[in-house]
């Protein structure tokens, strides 16, 4: 018997248990409850239908104004991605993967928006148990630097004296050039040590409530000249409550610049950069995506390493060890968080995501680590 693909698609529909299909109105409220989202999230299509979608979101994040910040995401952006605690019809509490995107008519107006989620309660019990260590190569690599800062002050002494001597005259030229190298290598070692400082535990960070928003603001603003520079549009979405979490604003904001300073330099000239922000369970979340160069598959899971080849290659053709990334991540950690990164491949741009605990009451104010 000939099976036309309206009635396969029915079928999918009717008989999908992993993914739950929510159909949605300009003004969030639900117009359709399809594939498995009876049996996701436990509601039939006759109790939610004509209801607002935010009753599948925790009363926090409704109280954060999470379920309408999602559709002005998506509108500006053409979809939002999140990763969050969601509410079954009984009570409980699921980790689940969700993507809402706007749907367009033929004149390109959003006349609705579809929202797609699964449960993966099981890979958010993985990653929680996830845990890394790199003691040896730290101490290795402080030993290194150790050994590197000590001919750096006799080389730019010696520097200093030929510029003084008779014949100085006579070799501008090789003094200026050691002098550049000097100052190279005097960059780089400071890199290091910065990162080994980190990494040591000999950083301490003044950990307090601090204003998500407000540092996302700051970094934002702080970096926009070297965007329009390039002629290339930032753009930044922010959840309108005031989110407060454990950190260190100045170290926080270091990571916000490292990782948008990195998305402007590795993105032509005219491209686009987000910075996108929002509460997912406990964690405050903020993203930092690009329409750049991004990285090749073989490349990602060691992105945040030391001496990735393809990493370093790059930093080298605009400056630099790339130690950027592996600094982020070590501040993300201290603070408590994660990093994570993904991309399609090379030339397909690149996604940094960045997971911090939100401030409780019962933590310390201010604080160090």
């Amino acid at each position: 018997m000939l099976v036309t693909t309206e009635e396969l698609l029915r079928l999918a529909l009717d008989q999908s248990k992993d993914y739950a299909l929510i159909l949605i109105d300009t003004t969030g409220v639900v117009v359709g409850w399809l594939a498995g989202a009876e049996y996701v999230l436990g509601y039939t299509a006759a109790e939610v239908v004509g209801r607002p979608f935010d009753l599948i979101f925790t009363p926090e994040d409704r109280g954060r104004g999470v379920p309408a910040h999602e559709l002005a995401v998506a509108a500006a952006d053409g979809r939002s991605e999140d990763d969050r605690w969601q509410l079954r019809k009984d009570g409980f509490r699921f980790w689940a993967g969700g993507v809402l995107t706007p749907l367009r008519d033929g004149t390109g107006t959003i006349v609705g928006f579809s929202k797609v989620l699964r449960d993966r309660t099981d890979v958010k019990a993985q990653i929680d148990a996830l845990a890394n260590s790199s003691h040896r190569l730290r101490v290795f690599l402080g030993t290194v630097v150790h050994e590197l800062r000590n001919p750096l002050a006799p080389l730019a002494n010696a520097v200093e004296i030929l510029r003084m001597t008779p014949a100085a005259a006579s070799v501008v030229a090789p003094v200026q050039m050691i002098e550049r190298q000097v100052a190279v290598m005097r960059r780089l070692v400071d890199d290091l040590m910065d990162f080994t400082r980190v990494g040591a535990g000999k950083v301490r960070l003044q950990l307090q409530a601090a204003h998500f928003e407000g540092v996302l603001s700051s970094a934002a603003a702080a970096c926009r000249v070297a965007a329009d520079e390039r002629c290339q549009t930032l753009k930044v979405l922010l959840l309108p409550t005031r989110t407060i979490v454990r950190a260190d604003p100045d170290r926080l904001q270091q990571v916000v610049v490292n990782l948008l300073t990195n998305a402007i330099k590795y993105t032509p000239d005219g491209g686009e950069v987000w910075l996108k922000a929002t509460v997912e369970g406990n964690e405050a979340v903020f993203r930092v995506e690009d329409t750049g160069c991004g990285i090749a598959p073989d490349v990602l899971p060691r992105i945040f390493d030391l001496f990735t080849q393809e990493a370093e290659s790059l930093d080298r053709s605009q400056g630099g060890l790339g130690l950027g990334l592996p600094l982020v991540k070590e501040l993300v950690t201290l603070h408590g968080g994660t990093v994570q990164v993904r991309s399609e491949g090379r030339g397909k741009g690149s996604e940094f995501t960045v997971r911090l605990p939100l401030f409780r009451n019962e933590d310390s104010e201010p604080g160090t680590t």
